[in-house]
Order: C-alpha cells, then sequence, then structure tokens
C-alpha cells in the first residue's frame, strides 16, 4: 500500500493506493481515509466501503502523417485567451471522471481538480503542448498531451457541446498525430474511461485500439467525516 501523497495534499484527506493482490495489510490503512484499488477484484476492506467502480482503458494507434488542413489550430502559447474558456471546456471533458462520478468528492473537488490539469498543463508540468480550436477568437476546442521516447499520450481532449459533430476533435487529434510523428514518434496514446461509450466509438472509428483495461475502485472509510 503506497500513500499518494499529491492526492493527499490536493483533497485534504489520506489517500493511498493499492494495485497487488500480494498487498499485505495492517492496522496503519485506517488512518487513509480512501484507498484507491487498482486492478484487483474481490478485495475485502474491513472498515471501507467501496462506492465507485470504472474500467479506465487506454487506446493505443500507430502513426501517420495525414494530410489535414491546419490553419485553424494553433498552439495556445501563440494566441490570447480567456482561460475560462479552457476551464469550463475541461469540467466538459471530465462527466465521465471518476472523481465527478464518485459523489464522496463532491463537484467542488472535481472542479478544483481539472483546473489544476489545465494550471499545470500551461506551465508545461501536465503536457509539453496545448493545441486549440477557436470561434470568433472563442476557443471551443482544446486538446493536451505529453510525449516521451516511445509515445505521446493525450492528457485533456474537450470540444464545447455546441460544435461537436463538426470534425473538431479528428482535426486537433490529426495535429497532434502529425506533430509526434514529424518528431519521430510513432504512437499516440489516449486514456478514457470504458463507461464512455461516445469517446470509445470516436477513437475506434479513428482506428485506435484498447491496449489496456484496468479497474479501479474507490474505497472510503466508514464513517468517516470527510
Amino acid at each position: 500500500m503506497k500513500k499518494l501523497e499529491w492526492d493527499s495534499t490536493f483533497f485534504g484527506f489520506n489517500i493511498a493506493e493499492i494495485s497487488t493482490n500480494n498487498e499485505i495489510l495492517d492496522k496503519s490503512i485506517e488512518k487513509y481515509d480512501l484507498i484507491y484499488v487498482k486492478g484487483i477484484d474481490n478485495l475485502d476492506l474491513k472498515k471501507f466501503q467501496c462506492t465507485f467502480q470504472e474500467n479506465k482503458i487506454i487506446f493505443e494507434k500507430l502513426l501517420f502523417i495525414k494530410e489535414i488542413d491546419e490553419t485553424s489550430i494553433k498552439s495556445l502559447f501563440d494566441i490570447n485567451y480567456n482561460i475560462q474558456d479552457l476551464y469550463n471546456l475541461a469540467f466538459e471533458s471530465g462527466q465521465h471522471s471518476r472523481f465527478l462520478k464518485d459523489k464522496k468528492f463532491g463537484e467542488a473537488n472535481f472542479k478544483k481538480l481539472y483546473k489544476k490539469w489545465i494550471d499545470n498543463s500551461i506551465k508545461k508540468q501536465f503536457s509539453d503542448e496545448i493545441y486549440v480550436y477557436s470561434v470568433n477568437e472563442k476557443i471551443v476546442g482544446f486538446v493536451t498531451y505529453k510525449k516521451n521516447i516511445e509515445f505521446g499520450q493525450i492528457g485533456l481532449i474537450a470540444i464545447d457541446s455546441n460544435y461537436r459533430g463538426r470534425g473538431i476533435g479528428k482535426l486537433l487529434l490529426s495535429k497532434v498525430e502529425n506533430s509526434l510523428f514529424m518528431e519521430g514518434i510513432k504512437k499516440l496514446r489516449i486514456p478514457t474511461q470504458l463507461e464512455n461509450k461516445y469517446a470509445c466509438f470516436f477513437y475506434e472509428k479513428l482506428g485506435y485500439i484498447i491496449v489496456e483495461n484496468t479497474t479501479i475502485k474507490h474505497y472510503w472509510k466508514i464513517n468517516d467525516t470527510i
């Protein structure tokens, strides 16, 4: 069992993670308010109650250059922007997030987390680049991604609900794919939730396949005061 320092500090209560069936648990578990259990079925945690479960999946695709009109796609770092546009889109992108679906967190904590995600992406701590699509100087779509030697990975991708179905998401991903390919990176990964049927259908339609599927459960301490 590993204490998650960042999560604990950010949310203000003690959080740990268990990700192996061989974990030896003792009374020290009682100091935690929340345990994330990843990839383990039928775990009996006395004095804790499972309040939420999801299947986190990762899609992957081998990349190649696409012929696209990139004139409508800009780097966030090259334009003036209203950060509230990004926050609002991030909230939309997180509608299937476990931090919103698990009501024990509360909507305020969900929004706090996704605002932090945007802020840290702009600081290039959570991402290397942010591409945006704007209409009349208002950002209606964006994508963040981070890269390493083997692959790039999407952080957040969001499209304003009033502009969905216009190919903006496909265009943003194509821009990321081309940028990675030109840097010699031949794979792109996208995490989402299996329960997010719309996103899964969208990525499969673009040629992505599932390469990882992990069950994540939240166990909260019973009769806590969080």
